[in-house]
């Protein structure tokens, strides 16, 4: 195979790049927004990037394995590991219990992650990143055949290719295309939570009452408010302090309605570094409608030669920081139909968008599920939600006394393993061990003995 394109320089966009550059002989990715080549840089094209990204267990992982060594490069760029134990979790009244032999995860901004993933992977010698906006695919004879494509000088130019992918985000234009060619379009399910988060960074000193933890997690009782917070270290010496909520709450921006805004979650240690540290910037605002999946993997017919990955397929209420790994199992997905199929022929699509929802679904089922704790949210509900959710607060509760439930909440968390394994044998029997216990209320979590 000679050419792909990807459209979109996204996580996604240059994850698909990657991993295509194996079984292309020329990966052209094609961002729409001038690259910054500092690694701080924030893309116009992302207005989340001011805000924090987690980089899930499973993402590192697949980020390490197409790109080997980019972790040791984020740490020696100043990002930040954070031992699991060192992690407080606050959710249903209480600190989820330390769990001490859990992978660390990393912590960074996203426009340091997109940097250097740019530097590995415009370094591979297969990649070229090019500057310019894709308005339309070339196509006919029931194949997608390459891209049109505007560059910053205003003329037009056709990339042909034997193999297109959009990365272009939530605001993908795939179904305008598909439309344009005769093909139909896919189904969406749309989950409504309208999240609002306020995000501001401050300066990280060894002073703070943190009293030892790495990073925070806070989720207000459902029955009270719909409120969330999460503190987070980043390189540079800096807190990134996220302050959420669902169904019309959002924090204010200015400092003193910011402050009295995370007074009001559960526990005062977010509240504490804001008070403490010095800013870094004003506070900037983001707004999502919730959780949208594009239902390819149903459709009965497909053009050759043309997939889309990334929240181009399915994009998460970004509270649960699950957006970033969605997109790395997608690739992985992407490597896997490469590896059984014939990238023309007809089977190739539809083994891709099969893989590509088994690879998404527990992502799915476990950031709906928890939007629809809320009585507000509203959207496509399976019938088992009320009880599944039921059967996780216990387990959230029960991981507030027993690290070995904390730590498959954690694997959970990280889509290391699927929600499914809180149902294995073992798991029910330390729920059963644990059954009628109360939320614990403590200051700090319960460590192993």
């Amino acid at each position: 195979m000679q050419r792909a394109v990807v459209i979109g320089g996204s996580i996604a966009g240059l994850l698909t790049g990657q991993a295509l550059s194996a079984a292309f002989d020329e990966v052209v990715v094609i961002e729409r927004d001038t690259l910054d080549t500092t690694s701080s840089g924030v893309r116009r094209g992302v207005p989340q990037a001011k805000h924090p990204h987690t980089l899930l267990r499973r993402g590192e992982q697949i980020l390490d394995t197409l790109c080997p060594g980019i972790t040791d490069d984020l740490i020696r760029h100043g990002a930040v590991v954070m031992p699991m134990d060192r992690v407080w979790w606050w959710q249903q009244k209480g600190y989820r219990a330390a769990v001490t032999d859990a992978a660390p995860i990393i912590s960074c901004s996203r426009p340091l992650l997109e940097f250097l993933l740019r530097e590995h992977v415009g370094s591979n010698g297969v990649v070229e990143l090019r500057t310019g906006e894709t308005v339309g695919l070339v196509g006919g004879d029931g194949a997608v055949g390459g891209v049109r494509v505007r560059d910053p000088s205003g003329g037009s130019t056709v990339i042909n290719a034997d193999l297109v992918v959009d990365c272009s985000g939530r605001r993908s234009r795939a179904d305008h295309w598909l439309t344009g060619l005769g093909y139909p379009v896919p189904d969406v399910q749309l989950v409504q939570s309208d999240v609002r988060y306020t995000t501001r960074v401050f300066h990280r000193s060894t002073s703070v009452r943190t009293d030892g933890a790495a990073g925070y997690f806070v989720i207000s009782d459902p029955q009270a408010k719909r409120r969330f917070g999460t503190a987070m270290p980043i390189e540079g010496d800096r807190w990134i302090i996220t302050l959420a909520g669902l169904h019309g709450e959002g924090a204010p921006t200015d400092p003193a309605g910011y402050l009295s805004w995370a007074r009001t979650l559960p526990t005062a240690k977010i509240a504490s570094i804001i008070e403490d540290e010095r800013p870094i910037g004003a506070a900037v605002r983001f707004r999502l409608p919730g959780s949208e999946w594009r239902l390819f993997h149903r459709l009965a017919a497909h053009p050759r030669g043309f997939v889309c990955v990334g929240d181009s397929v399915c994009s998460l209420n970004a509270l649960y920081g699950q957006g970033m790994t969605s997109a790395a199992v997608q690739v992985v997905a992407l490597q896997q139909a490469l590896a059984r199929s014939d990238v023309m022929g007809p089977e190739f699509t539809r083994t891709f968008y099969r893989l590509s929802a088994r690879a998404v679904s527990p992502a799915w089922t476990t950031a709906t599920g928890a939007d629809f704790v809320y009585p507000e949210t509203r959207g496509h509900r399976p019938w088992p939600t009320k009880m599944i959710n039921r059967y996780v607060t216990q387990c959230v509760v029960a991981g507030q006394h027993d690290p070995s439930i904390a730590a498959r909440l954690w694997d959970v968390a990280n889509m290391v393993k699927s929600p499914a394994s809180l149902l294995g044998p073992s798991a029910l029997a330390r729920m059963v061990r644990n059954a009628g216990r109360r939320p614990l209320g403590n200051s700090e979590p319960v460590t192993p003995r």
